[in-house]
């Protein structure tokens, strides 16, 4: 986790605010002296971060759209308040064009999802996928009664996020098995897995998504531009993409689609 990088006690409480704030799934940057949300936000995410800081009566300086924490201190209970947040239930919809071939090819960055609306243990991986360009619908965390899951948008999109998680988020030992499943509403989602006698835990499951959700972040400007360079619009790829898809034959899908990007 990011935080293991540098210890919460060497972070002074602008720091520990800006950790929190992104392990709740806030797309947060510096900004000089100040902190503010980076582009992929949503148009609500702005609202809802001063909503909730307000909520905290957390002490906030506002330049504008720029905010600086008032103290040098912030407690980890404090930051415990924000990560927990609950999200709110929202509904999803698609329409039928996401699920094509052009529709994929032609979305150059993820959706911005609102980060209150999210579950508190999978904010941050949404918010993380998106950021690297690939389109995630919603995320639940499963509130230790079922399996924690994303919602991609469309089957190209878990296709190429098997691809990802491969080349770039195999080297984690992870407490849980993530697999992408190509069904449901959605076309694809992301899944995770336990042994038959074992217990969803909540921290094991915001460990897993804070570690795949930083390592996303690292690596999102050059996903999104090997996603660029790698598909494209003309009649041949067209064409294989949208006969593996509706011939249901994914797993050649992903084989075909990792080929194209390397």
């Amino acid at each position: 986790m990011k935080s293991n990088l540098l210890s919460l006690e060497m972070m002074n409480g602008q720091e520990r605010l800006h950790e929190a704030l992104e392990m709740r799934g806030f797309l947060v940057k510096k900004e000089g002296p100040f902190l503010m949300l980076a582009s992929g936000s949503s148009k609500r995410d702005l609202r809802s971060l001063k909503m909730l800081l307000n909520k905290l009566h957390i002490p906030i300086f506002w330049n504008g759209d720029r905010f600086q924490l008032l103290t040098n201190k912030f407690p980890v209970m404090m930051m415990k308040k924000i990560t927990e947040h609950r999200g709110e239930e929202f509904p999803v919809s698609m329409e039928g064009y996401h699920f094509r071939w052009r529709a994929f090819v032609n979305r150059k960055n993820g959706l911005k999802v609102d980060a209150l609306d999210l579950d508190p243990h999978i904010a941050c991986f949404v918010k993380a996928v998106n950021e690297a360009g690939i389109p995630c619908l919603a995320g639940c965390d499963g509130h230790l009664k079922h399996a924690p899951n994303l919602q991609f948008s469309g089957v190209y999109s878990g296709a190429w996020f098997q691809i990802i998680q491969e080349q770039y988020l195999s080297e984690f030992e992870l407490n849980y098995t993530w697999n992408v499943e190509f069904k449901g509403g959605s076309g694809s989602r992301l899944v995770a897995s336990k042994a038959r006698n074992e217990r969803w835990d909540r921290h094991k499951i915001y460990e897993d998504t804070l570690k795949m959700a930083y390592k996303l972040k690292e690596h999102a400007d050059e996903i999104k531009k090997r996603k660029a360079s790698s598909f494209k619009r003309n009649a041949g790829m067209k064409e294989e993409a949208e006969g593996l898809r509706t011939d249901g034959r994914f797993e050649e899908l992903v084989d075909w689609m990792e080929r194209l990007s390397n």
